[in-house]
């Protein structure tokens, strides 16, 4: 009974954590502050959900045992490469900002910059190069 409790109170905990969670990924202001909410999710929330589940039913408590650590190990990593894309988003917007900045200057023009478009095209030869090998590689004799 008493590990009954125990576990509908750690659901129940998880369960919180994940609609907090869920609410301040939807209602922070920009990406690295959500990349936070979401982080506690994943940590609190989750295993709120995880313990809550070994303590009712016992048989799964290896598996859940399994999937929190791989969660605590890819997590941060996960969290770590979004961040950093968008840190590099930013660099290259701000360095599209002070080249619009100096040529709109001089012709007294609004100007609006879209970073999306400039990723795409600065990766663009890199996807062609790729392809290119491939298709090098490939033997001539091969019918598709």
């Amino acid at each position: 009974m008493l590990l009954e409790m125990l576990g509908v109170a750690a659901l129940v905990f998880g369960v919180f954590f994940c609609a907090v969670g869920v609410i301040g990924v939807i209602r922070m202001p920009d990406t690295l502050s959500r990349l936070h909410a979401s982080g506690k999710v994943a940590i609190l929330g989750l295993f709120g959900l995880l313990i809550g589940a070994a303590l009712l039913v016992p048989a799964t408590a290896l598996r859940l045992l399994v999937l929190g650590l791989f969660v605590l190990l890819t997590s941060p990593v996960a969290t770590h490469a979004i961040a950093a894309a968008v840190h590099r988003r930013r660099e290259i917007a701000q360095q599209l900002d002070e080249e619009h900045a100096a040529g709109a200057a001089e012709a007294d023009m609004p100007y609006s910059v879209d970073v999306t478009a400039v990723l795409a095209r600065s990766q663009l030869d890199e996807i062609m190069e790729a392809l290119e090998r491939t298709q090098q590689r490939r033997d001539p004799t091969d019918t598709e």
